[in-house]
């Protein structure tokens, strides 16, 4: 008897006497097996076949076992065509599987493919070498590859094959590719919109037209997926424009002779504008109060987008007040005559939690006091979600951890939630030395070792010195953050510089004492108008510098010379600063600001004041997938002082003045070149030059788009706008002498340091002004 299966089909043919097939059948005596063999492998192992069958030696021979086993064979996929044979020994039945293997695949050769490469192909196509020959996967393939061309506009595109015997029972498949020309969408246009114009409904979708750049942009591809997921996005653009009865049909697609023409008819419907808004349930305050922050007001356009941003609202509300588990469900009224819906939000508030432990993991450096002390919520106080938020961008702003995850997780008690805050430990401490290179102050060479978390205790200590052709520098600092367990934050410095100007030398040496303490843990951290005092501290400065001009040359302008010399300083500052920047090393929301007030004359030689606000925000653009998040950032820095000196006797001392300039102010300027001039003359009076001698009032605005390049490397780029200048008492802030920049640039906190090249652009520079196109930063900090 024989049992065959060829192309998925199972059959049983009788081959020997129909007495003994009775007796398998169950008429007569039992048959039992003797032995499974297996025939016609060359490739495929014996026991790899037999581990897929069921009938086994001394067991009884049963027909529907061997039907079940001949399929299982066949569906291991490695042959074309399976046979069972049965015969009959004195000892019992000897059964055969005799199988026919598909051909290996030797090769697999694709031609003709230009658009494509070759490797994408090869893995659309899901056919690989030495492997056994799978028509299904073949077909498949074949399919994938054919989609994989219509989804670059090659809709034209022809996949042909073959295969070609090259030894025993082995193939080479030959892929031959007519890509043709590409096929693209040349005219989206809507039918039946009034409000809304067919340019603004094309800025929505995803697909686009073709255009002059198609071949390198891809715009003009047809891709159905896209095109449905556009519609979804159509309809919800007239929504966010109070149109909640937009109906948008399926597109059209029509191929003519240049292309393909996509048509969206679209009924609008009429524009509905909120009506009442009302609140019930578990109110915890008056619905004015709970009005309050909503974007949606009463008479406004109806926009989904903010009643999903007004739940949220609602929900931070009923959160910080320890509601953790609030559900807030809008319910909405269609009022078809007045064109209006009512918005009802329906409020279950649940149990008030206090948060019960606080379980801190991963920590195998940093103590736990150190994370616990920035923690803006404590044990068995209420729950508060805005409270969470801020304690992870504390310890984000920390710069100690390179992953921060504050989670909550359900406690032993209803009314409790434990906080479970996971960090992962980053490197803290650095020890180099080498050589950087900048275009603001040419070689210089740099020894440094600092340690930002000392002993885990979250204390800062650092040594630098950077000694270079133009600037000297030698720096050693100390800060401990919570000074005698507050959060006095102190730091004491000594310091030792010079700088070469092309006219004169500018120095000191010296110490800092400097102090801030958080308005928070002097209980003020109630609002200021519409911003908190959470993250605002209060500090004082204390200054002891020895300053020297030196080195003047002969060429340099009469009041240079009345500087030169040494003259101790003595200074007070007393600052205020506010810090809510989501990450230490790369802030991508948040600001940090600073304005300090320094006055000398508390001892000294020299007397002069100064103001002087810095500030730096951060607002992110957009969330790539792919690449990262876009960043606008905003930064300007404003400095306004007196002295005793200059013509007007109200300018500062020069050790003090404002030199804008170069990579850290106005870019595509020289470094430390703008401000106010003087005339250089020869020893006849003639003006042959002008020098620049310094501002006693500094205004820069620094403009800039931060977009990640590789984000998993740290390589971003950025385009930037830059305006500012410094000016002399006696002028004032004279807004027609401002500068003007653009440029771009690339940024990498590489393994060696950051790197920082930027092309700088000046827009209006006068005569005397010296431009750098070319600004970078090599081993520099940011």
């Amino acid at each position: 008897m024989v049992l065959w299966a060829g192309l998925g089909l199972c059959s049983l043919l009788l081959g020997a006497s129909f007495g003994w097939a009775q007796g398998v059948g169950g008429g007569g005596a039992e048959v039992r097996v003797a032995e499974v063999l297996v025939r016609g492998n060359v490739r495929v192992d014996r026991e790899a076949v037999l581990v897929h069958v069921q009938t086994k030696p001394g067991s009884p021979l049963d027909l529907k076992a061997l039907d079940e086993d001949l399929k299982s064979v066949y569906a291991m996929g490695f042959f074309s065509q399976v046979e069972v044979d049965v015969t009959r020994r004195d000892q019992g039945a000897v059964v055969t599987f005799i199988v026919k293997e598909r051909p290996l695949v030797r090769e697999v050769q694709v031609s003709g493919n230009k658009k494509i490469s070759k490797e994408d192909l090869e893995t659309a196509l899901k056919v690989r070498p030495q492997t056994i020959l799978d028509m299904e996967k073949l077909v498949a393939g074949l399919a994938a590859a054919k989609k994989l061309y219509e989804e670059k506009g090659y809709l034209d595109a022809q996949i042909d094959w073959e295969s070609e015997e090259v030894g025993a029972n082995e193939v080479v498949l030959k892929y031959k590719v007519d890509e043709k020309k590409p096929v693209r969408i040349k005219k989206i246009e809507f039918e039946g919109n009034r409000a809304l114009s067919d340019r603004k409904l094309r800025k929505v979708m995803a697909t686009k037209q073709e255009w002059l750049l198609s071949r390198f942009t891809g715009a003009g591809v047809l891709n159905k997926e896209v095109l449905d997921t556009d519609v979804e996005r159509i309809a919800a653009f007239y929504h966010e424009h109070g149109y909640i009865m937009v109906k948008v049909d399926e597109p059209k697609i029509e191929r003519r002779k240049k292309g393909l023409y996509v048509t969206i008819k679209v009924e609008e419907g009429d524009q509905y504008k909120i009506g009442e808004i009302d609140f019930r349930g578990d109110l915890v305050a008056d619905k004015k109060t709970l009005l309050e922050g909503l974007e949606l007001k009463p008479g406004e356009v109806f926009k989904r987008s903010q009643v999903r941003r007004d739940i949220l609202t609602l929900t931070d509300k009923y959160g910080d007040l320890g509601y953790a588990f609030v559900n807030v469900e809008p319910q909405t009224e269609v009022d078809p005559a007045a064109k209006s819906v009512d918005i009802t939000y329906g409020i279950d508030k649940g149990p008030r939690v206090k948060i019960g432990r606080i379980n801190i993991t991963g920590n195998t450096k940093t103590r736990d006091k150190v994370i616990r002390r920035e923690l803006k919520i404590e044990e068995q106080q209420r729950f508060s979600g805005t409270k969470l938020r801020k304690s992870r961008d504390a310890l984000n702003r920390l710069g100690f951890f390179q992953e921060v995850d504050v989670t909550t997780q359900r406690g032993t008690r209803e009314d409790q939630l434990d906080l479970q805050v996971d960090v992962v430990e980053g490197r803290t401490g650095s020890l180099s030395a080498g050589a950087g290179f900048s275009s603001a102050d040419n070689l210089l060479f740099n020894a440094r070792i600092a340690e930002n978390n000392l002993f885990g205790r979250g204390q800062r200590v650092s040594l630098n010195a950077d000694f270079g052709t133009i600037r000297q520098n030698f720096l050693a600092s100390f800060t401990e953050p919570y000074l005698f367990e507050r959060p006095l934050a102190t730091t004491l410095s000594a310091f030792n510089w010079r700088l070469e100007f092309d006219d004169f030398t500018r120095g000191g040496t010296g110490g800092r004492v400097r102090v801030v303490y958080p308005l928070e843990a002097l209980g003020y951290d109630r609002l200021l108008g519409r911003y908190s005092l959470e993250e605002v501290g209060i500090g004082m400065e204390y200054r002891l510098e020895d300053a020297e001009i030196s080195d003047i040359s002969r060429r340099s302008p009469p009041s240079l010379f009345s500087e030169a010399g040494r003259n101790l300083t003595s200074s007070v500052r007393p600052t205020l600063t506010r810090n809510t920047l989501n990450s230490f090393f790369d802030p991508t929301r948040g600001s940090l600001q600073e304005l300090g007030v320094e006055y000398a004359g508390l001892g000294g030689d020299l007397t002069f004041y100064k103001i002087e606000a810095t500030g730096r925000w951060y607002f992110p653009l957009y969330r790539s997938r792919a690449l990262g998040t876009f960043v606008y950032s905003f930064g300007t820095a404003f400095g306004l002082g007196q002295g005793d000196r200059g013509e007007n006797g109200n300018e500062l001392p020069l050790t003090e003045r404002y030199f804008p300039g170069g990579i850290g102010t106005i870019r595509g300027f020289a470094p430390r070149t703008l401000g106010p001039r003087e005339d250089v003359r020869d020893p006849q009076g003639r003006v042959i030059d002008t020098d620049p001698v310094g501002g006693s009032r500094q205004l820069v605005f620094n403009n800039e788009v931060i977009f990640p390049l590789v984000e998993q490397v740290g390589l971003k780029g950025v385009v930037f706008l830059d305006a500012g200048n410094a000016f002399s008492d006696a002028q004032g802030f004279d807004m027609a002498e401002m500068r003007l920049a653009v440029g771009w640039g690339l940024r990498w906190l590489s393994p060696f340091g950051p790197i920082r090249i930027e092309l700088g652009y000046p827009l209006n520079a006068k005569r005397d002004d010296t431009k750098s196109t070319v600004l970078f930063s090599v081993g520099a900090p940011f």
